[in-house]
């Protein structure tokens, strides 16, 4: 593994574990095994490693909702693909969700960073829906409040899996089956 990208991982672990204020840049070192010049060989300061670790992010659920896009297709399955492939992605990214969702409020790129991931979902869902009440798959709703109630909804089962991923419940199938009780006509 590349130095730069152990910097990352290990920076992403410890701002995970203890947030983004209480990692130094000479702790990061000392777990790496590095100097702390190593550090600013690839990174101008600590806020340089968070970007990257938010970009990263943002890339990844970049490419996640453009394979569910190539994979939707408005039947009936398609609720359940696109609930249980975000609970996936919190799931897979938990250590990144955890650092974007603990510093949202405290640092500006963390806000950044979420106000978009939440617009993109937004926009997804609002695209999904009007295909598939085109197609007769779901009941006619008010899409704009609807989206962002699934957003909501998401987001809470991945805050859920970030800060609590030892609780006995699993939410997913309650929450997809929520979610088709709520669209799907005659069920």
């Amino acid at each position: 593994m590349k130095t730069k990208d152990r910097i990352l991982d290990i920076a992403r672990s410890m701002i995970s574990e203890i947030g983004y204020h209480g990692t130094t840049t000479a702790a990061l070192a000392k777990r790496a095994g590095i100097s702390e010049g190593t550090i600013y060989r690839h990174f101008e300061n600590k806020e340089a490693i968070l970007l990257q670790i938010l970009q990263e992010l943002d890339d990844k659920y970049s490419e996640f909702l453009q394979t569910l896009r190539s994979a939707r297709d408005g039947d009936h399955g398609t609720i359940e693909r696109i609930l249980h492939g975000h609970v996936r992605f919190a799931s897979d990214n938990l250590a990144d969700l955890k650092i974007v969702l603990s510093s949202y409020a405290l640092l500006s790129p963390s806000k950044q960073s979420m106000t978009s991931v939440i617009e993109r979902m937004h926009e997804f869902f609002t695209e999904c829906m009007t295909r598939s009440m085109n197609m007769g798959v779901i009941r006619e709703v008010d899409v704009d409040p609807t989206a962002k109630t699934l957003v909501a909804l998401l987001l809470g089962v991945m805050q859920l899996k970030v800060y609590w991923p030892d609780m006995d419940s699993d939410f997913d199938p309650e929450a997809v089956q929520f979610v088709r009780r709520s669209l799907v006509p005659n069920l």
